[in-house]
């Protein structure tokens, strides 16, 4: 069963074991309806792309939506500044002459539906340095079922040395900005687009 047809099939693909934890999914196959279901609760905007073709059109109709053009669009990653034809920005740069940060994640958060970036996406920047919109570029082998899972994954992938950094992205959420528990709080309006292949 592919991933579109896990996320909006039957109902009884998204029932858990109450002997398990209700915070983890009860199988590999469910972190993604998990991940899904808690990202577009705290308002993410989640994209499923079958192939490289439809990103290129979801990717032009974000930026249509907020009505940027791609010299709004800050990109440090070499290879998706060539795919969505972005510049890379000079040494010396204001991130806030930006509008959105397009970027790849370390890995998608299930229990929490939050993104773990690092170094490799957000440079040194801390993250109410950079734009408010970010808008996310992943695979379907990005999930991991909670932080710790996802910092295990993070130790194999950089042996040596460790990126610096690393931090999670959480959803801008608009009913939290007037709750004085949330001040300070440096979440973001995050666009997902999740590819396939």
């Amino acid at each position: 069963m592919g991933f579109w047809s896990k996320l909006f099939g039957a109902k009884k693909n998204r029932e858990f074991s109450l002997s398990k934890s209700p915070y983890l999914p009860e199988e590999k196959g469910e972190i993604e309806i998990v991940f899904a279901e808690k990202f577009t609760q705290k308002g993410g905007k989640f994209i499923y792309s079958e192939n490289l073709e439809s990103t290129h059109k979801f990717f032009q109709l974000i930026i249509e939506e907020n009505q940027w053009k791609t010299e709004d669009i800050l990109c440090f990653d070499p290879q998706l500044s060539q795919r969505f034809g972005l510049e890379i920005p000079p040494n010396t740069f204001d991130p806030h002459h930006y509008k959105a940060l397009l970027m790849g994640c370390e890995y998608l958060v299930a229990n929490i539906g939050n993104l773990l970036v690092c170094q490799h996406q957000i440079k040194d920047f801390k993250l109410e340095e950079l734009p408010d919109f970010f808008i996310v570029f992943s695979s379907l082998d990005r999930f991991v079922a909670d932080v710790s899972e996802g910092m295990s994954e993070l130790k194999k992938r950089y042996v040596n040395p460790l990126p610096t950094n690393i931090t999670t992205l959480n959803v801008k959420n608009v009913n939290d900005e007037n709750d004085f528990l949330s001040y300070g709080n440096s979440a973001k309006n995050l666009y997902l687009i999740l590819q396939e292949n």
